[in-house]
């Protein structure tokens, strides 16, 4: 059903477009999933197979955020994200997307107004088994469509977007968060608000000096290189194409799950 393929290394050149860095130990960086679950599992297998062939035991996986919304199977996503570290059998680390945030806000607080069914949410909600048409509008059906949701989810669901995530990951000159970062301030003075949101003018101004961040957030047709970043959101849920990037010493390899229509 997938074409389970390519790590593309990157040229020496366009690394350092990126921002030339020497990885600490072996990184994956595996982009926006959006609910793409079957293309979820086959990264996951590619990934594991890669660790075990070069025995990366040593090696961290990291999840980008925006595990949620838009596509089919956020349930199933979730599932398998739940399952990863035994899969995987090295550290991984979750990182908070916008689309987690907005969700563990309408759980939280059903009572304030949200647009987050707009946004996707409403793909999440009905993987788990309801039809938000359900509910009437207004904040009264919201509150209760709230409640469905946390019952349907179940305490390793809410757990896992209440208490698993962290906004960002540092294995420097690596730094790893959703959205980018606020290039005024260093490292451990990142506000929430840029690591999960993103800043106006990110993508142009990139990381600090020596430092290369890696990133989804944003959706480019491939692996989008910038000042002292690289962006990993190839937009699964609408091309068919989820990517990772693999950081090993100075190299850096690009690793794809292409959905086959």
């Amino acid at each position: 059903m997938f074409k389970r393929l390519l790590s593309k290394a990157l040229a020496r050149e366009d690394a350092r477009a990126a921002g030339s860095a020497r990885a600490p130990r072996p990184l994956f960086a595996v982009g926006d999933v959006h609910g793409m679950a079957e293309m979820l599992d086959a990264m996951i297998e590619k990934i594991h197979d890669r660790i075990v062939q070069d025995d990366l035991h040593d090696a961290a996986v990291i999840f980008l955020g925006d595990y949620v919304d838009r596509g089919p199977h956020s349930r199933e996503t979730i599932d398998l994200l739940l399952e990863s570290p035994a899969r995987l059998g090295v550290d991984t680390v979750f990182l908070r997307g916008n689309h987690e945030a907005f969700a563990q806000r309408f759980l939280d607080k059903p009572h304030e107004e949200s647009r987050w069914l707009d946004w996707g949410g409403d793909a999440t909600v009905e993987s788990y088994g309801i039809d938000p048409q359900d509910f009437e509008a207004g904040i009264q059906g919201q509150i209760a469509l709230s409640d469905a949701l946390e019952e349907a989810m179940g305490d390793a669901h809410t757990r896992f977007l209440r208490e698993g995530l962290v906004t960002h990951h540092d294995e420097w000159p690596f730094f790893f968060s959703h959205a980018g970062i606020d290039r005024k301030r260093p490292p451990q003075d990142q506000p929430e608000r840029a690591l999960v949101h993103g800043v106006r003018g990110f993508r142009e101004t990139g990381g600090w000096p020596d430092s290369i961040v890696v990133h989804g957030h944003y959706i480019t047709d491939m692996p989008d290189q910038g000042p002292r970043r690289i962006g990993l959101d190839t937009g699964a849920y609408r091309s068919g194409v989820l990517t990772a990037a693999f950081c090993i010493d100075e190299a850096i390899d690009f690793i794809e799950v292409e959905e086959d229509y």
